[in-house]
């Protein structure tokens, strides 16, 4: 187990959410809490049972959002674009799962309500030539979570 010190008190290397992480490939690149909290979430879903993988995915949309707003904030828009490609297409897994196993449906469309929520947010702070992209992946979530939607409600 690796500890770190902090003010002279010995903590697990568990108990340091809130400090950042240097890569140790040397590259002086930091992660933050968010990519921690990233890693952390594709992790547990790989471990997970295919059908209970929705709302994971769907928090990883999640966070991908917020990660991608940390990138635009940063100067760093390429970055930014890739990390809500990312969040599409675990928007899409996320829905394809809760759909096929009829699990966690409802929580997976408020986790997709909430992405496409903040990516809008995002949008509205970013360039007009940023905007674009943004808002194509807002419709998209959108549309996979309309879909969860009439997949609950639907009449049989």
């Amino acid at each position: 187990m690796s500890l770190v010190v902090l003010s002279g008190a010995l903590l697990p290397a568990s108990a340091r959410p809130l400090l950042s992480l240097q890569d140790p490939g040397g590259s002086g690149y930091v992660k933050t809490v968010n990519e921690e909290k990233l890693a952390q979430l594709k992790a547990h879903a790989e471990k997970m049972k295919e059908q209970d993988r929705g709302r994971t995915y769907s928090e990883i949309a999640r966070a991908l959002a917020e990660i991608a707003n940390q990138k635009f904030a940063d100067d760093h828009p390429e970055q930014a674009q890739a990390s809500i490609k990312e969040a599409v297409s675990y928007s899409e897994k996320a829905a394809a799962a809760a759909k096929q196993h009829n699990k966690k449906i409802k929580d997976t469309e408020i986790n997709l309500r909430e992405c496409a929520r903040r990516l809008d947010e995002i949008r509205r702070t970013v360039t007009a030539d940023e905007q674009a992209a943004v808002k194509e992946a807002v419709a998209r979530i959108d549309q996979l979570r309309k879909e969860l939607l009439d997949h609950m409600f639907r009449r049989n």
